[in-house]
């Protein structure tokens, strides 16, 4: 048996033809220097507002750091006050002022013989 040599794959013309389209020419918009300006301006503007913003947070972030160290003051100086408030109360008990009457300034209390009355001027005489 004789078999003629025919290739695989023969392409079939298309049914139509692709027309093509003519793509217009973008117009090329031209940048005036007064766009120019504007933009410019606007990035300034951007810029100078961000500057601030950030400004503002770094100085709101420095007034809270300040008020925690202040609050902190604070809470250490009531704490030193209840101490002092306790101490004080502990040291001025009639039996403590005594006591300290005595050991530190050496105070006792007057004997008979010391103890001395002075009337006054209206009294009765002996």
């Amino acid at each position: 048996m004789l078999v003629a040599k025919q290739p695989l794959y023969q392409p079939q013309p298309p049914l139509r033809q692709p027309t093509r389209v003519s793509q217009k020419k973008a117009k090329v918009a031209k940048v005036t220097d007064a766009d120019k300006r504007l933009v410019l301006m606007a990035l300034l503007l951007v810029a100078v507002m961000s500057f601030g913003m950030i400004w503002r947070f770094a100085s709101v972030n420095d007034l809270q750091t300040r008020v925690n160290k202040l609050e902190k003051g604070i809470a250490a100086l009531e704490n030193e006050n209840a101490a002092l408030t306790i101490e004080l109360r502990q040291l001025s008990t009639p039996r403590k002022i005594e006591e300290r009457a005595n050991t530190e300034l050496g105070m006792r209390w007057p004997e008979q013989q010391q103890i001395i009355n002075v009337l006054g001027e209206t009294g009765p005489e002996h």
